[in-house]
């Protein structure tokens, strides 16, 4: 008696796992996985939250109270190989990595595809290099010492490239090769979006001004000054967005899952995607976080963030869709000025530089006053001043004081 049933079942393909080849044969398999991609990203363990925190609770304006142990041990500086952040870190930040790489090598299927589906094809290809380079930005700072000429040869994290096969032996590449592997990301993220007919989509997703914005960061990083200087102000161009001005719509941004004037890349959580005790909300209004009292004393009165800065999660006070539903900003307008001030003053350009950081002064405080900035090298302390009050709770302070070689007291 034969069994063709039975031969039938062991010949199926798997449900849930199939092999690259068979899983990019058409546009919407394309899209189904750059938003795999995506998910990891946005993922707590990731950008959802967990690079922010590091970000600022290994640094010194913000506290840890030791009421949990959320972070505590980070927060003080005991650094384990075992921790669970960082292990989530690297886990998800190279989650996101693989599957672009995976959407990346597939490219070449573009050709075999019907004309109207090729320019949706290009836009993903072009958001997957896009989201590469800034994942492997942001894990470079955390495994590899700040970028300079003596540091470039030190370990970095491992270039991916082409997707790694399971059991391939892989290795740390050099601080230098992986700015370089960025760099080149950033490039081919530019060719794709410039291809005929892509529409790139809005600020929840990497577009051409998020990936010029981006540029412009990893620049200053490098110390590229002059690099950094162009592609800030190529973002701000490209994106044509608004500084926010005024406290009411500074609060309201901070209390909308929408994106604003200022998001050339954000991070959406609503209540679909709300991430509950995962939130950063949940980490300052719970959890022992608190932004150190020394500095919240900094804003005045005359300053638009001061209201939302005094309350109990700053930023992430929570939206009409629930309290942990605040969206992330990611590259931001602000930090686009921010650049470009200090970038001039490196270069002894301070009149420029007080232009860029007088442009935003002129937002966020009321009575503001250009002829209180001074035009030497006095400037740069109050540019990090300022860097330091616009970024907070956004994940800066610890990358920025690594870069600048501050000594910095945690508690």
């Amino acid at each position: 008696m034969g069994l063709p049933a039975c031969d039938d079942f062991l010949t199926e393909s798997p449900s849930v796992s199939i092999p690259d080849t068979e899983a990019f044969q058409k546009a919407s398999d394309f899209t189904n996985n750059l938003h795999g991609m995506y998910y990891a990203m946005e993922s707590s363990r990731f950008l959802g939250r967990n690079v922010q925190i590091l970000g600022d609770a290994c640094a010194d304006l913000v506290n840890h109270s030791n009421s949990t142990g959320h972070w505590r041990q980070l927060a003080h500086w005991q650094v384990y190989d075992t921790d669970g952040y960082l292990q989530d870190i690297w886990q998800y930040g190279y989650q996101v990595i693989d599957r672009a790489a995976r959407i990346i090598a597939n490219a070449d299927k573009i050709g075999e595809m019907p004309d109207g589906d090729q320019p949706k094809v290009n836009e993903v290809i072009a958001e997957a290099y896009a989201a590469r380079a800034l994942s492997m930005s942001y894990m470079v700072q955390i495994w590899g010492l700040p970028y300079n000429e003596a540091n470039a040869g030190k370990p970095g994290i491992v270039n991916v490239t082409t997707p790694v096969s399971e059991g391939e032996k892989i290795s740390r590449a050099t601080v230098g090769e992986n700015y370089k592997q960025i760099l080149s990301d950033i490039e081919q993220a530019k060719a794709y979006f410039a291809k005929e007919g892509v529409e790139p989509a809005g600020s929840f997703y990497m577009n051409p001004a998020a990936v010029d914005a981006l540029e412009a960061r990893v620049r200053l990083n490098m110390h590229d000054y002059a690099g950094a200087l162009t592609a800030a102000q190529r973002a701000i161009d490209a994106f044509g967005g608004e500084l926010i001005s005024n406290a009411t719509d500074f609060e309201a941004r901070w209390r909308s899952s929408n994106d604003s004037s200022e998001d050339l890349f954000i991070i959406r959580q609503s209540a679909t995607d709300n991430p509950g005790a995962n939130s950063i909300h949940t980490m300052y209004s719970n959890y022992g976080l608190s932004i150190n009292a020394n500095f919240l004393a900094t804003y005045g009165d005359d300053d638009i963030r001061a209201k939302v800065m005094n309350m109990e999660a700053g930023k992430f006070i929570g939206t009409s869709e629930g309290a942990n539903a605040n969206s992330i900003p990611i590259l931001t307008l602000p930090e686009l000025y921010l650049i470009i001030a200090e970038a001039e003053a490196a270069q002894g350009n301070y009149a420029a530089a007080k232009e860029a950081l007088a442009t935003l002064l002129a937002a966020r405080y009321t009575d503001f006053d250009a002829a209180t900035l001074p035009t030497d090298a006095s400037l740069v302390t109050r540019i990090r001043t300022e860097r330091n009050k616009e970024l907070i709770q956004e994940g800066f302070r610890w990358y920025d004081a690594r870069r600048w070689g501050e000594k910095i007291t945690v508690s």
